[in-house]
């Protein structure tokens, strides 16, 4: 019979025991992540992205009109760089904004991470020069897209469709992401109306990010979540929403898979 201590069992203290251990790391790193003399720093070769805060609202519009030429992930990137080339200049005035359109669609139309936070993170990781401090900014990005209802950014000027829901992802997954919006709104993936609340989308995480940056420019940004939570939880980079893809809710394939033509 196993022994037991205090009516838990031995097995049930050490999987305690190391989930405390694991959370305790977890707990540190998010501390030397405030720690400034415990960053890691390093130096884009031949590159100095500086930065000077941004009009977030601006950043908002740039992105939306850049999304129906650029797709998600440059149009974020490009709401912040076509405002830095304007205010800072130097090596931005040469970025290669659509190097990263492959991004778009949760990674070249698969369906995994939205580009939205990716576009933004490659402008945090170079303007902020800082694995930890880019970490903790992508994190909390991803905090913001899975648990915010959106999208909740309004154009001045509608390009493609009105659109009436806001929808809660639940996850930094395109295609759940963009499904439950679908859902709720009662349309299809090819249409309009999905492109603008994908568009709008892409303005919101363009504009969070440059709050974030903004706050980080005036010494004042602090990350606002845990990095690396399910880690802790779950024993392996994770999410919590499996079962809204798996068990009896996977699709079933087509035999054939049809070219969409561009």
């Amino acid at each position: 019979m196993e022994e037991r201590i205090h009516g838990i069992s031995r097995r049930g203290l050490i999987l305690n025991a190391g989930k405390i251990v694991a959370g305790a790391a977890a707990l540190s790193a998010a501390g030397q992540l405030l720690n400034p003399a415990s960053a890691r720093a390093y130096k884009v070769t031949g590159k100095t992205y500086k930065y000077t805060k941004l009009d977030v609202e601006r950043v908002g519009e740039i992105t939306y009109e850049n999304y129906f030429k650029r797709w998600c992930a440059s149009s974020a990137i490009a709401g912040m760089v076509e405002e830095l080339k304007r205010k800072v200049g130097g090596d931005w005035n040469n970025f290669p904004i659509d190097a990263y359109r492959w991004m778009h669609g949760g990674l070249a139309g698969w369906g995994a991470l939205c580009g939205t936070m990716p576009g933004a993170g490659v402008i945090i990781g170079l303007v902020t020069g800082d694995t930890d401090t880019a970490e903790a900014m992508v994190n909390d990005l991803a905090f913001y897209y899975s648990y915010t209802e959106l999208p909740t950014f309004t154009p001045k000027k509608i390009i493609k469709s009105k659109i009436k829901h806001k929808t809660i992802a639940g996850t930094p997954v395109c295609h759940i992401s963009v499904g439950r919006w679908m859902t709720a709104e009662g349309v299809g993936f090819l249409t309009d109306a999905r492109a603008e609340r994908c568009a709008r989308l892409a303005a919101n995480i363009a504009m969070e990010a440059t709050k974030m940056l903004n706050a980080w420019a005036d010494g004042k940004y602090k990350p606002k979540h845990e990095p690396l939570y399910n880690v802790v939880a779950n024993g392996i980079t994770s999410q919590n929403n499996c079962r809204d893809c798996h068990g009896q809710y996977v699709p079933t394939p087509n035999e054939t898979y049809d070219t969409l033509e561009k």
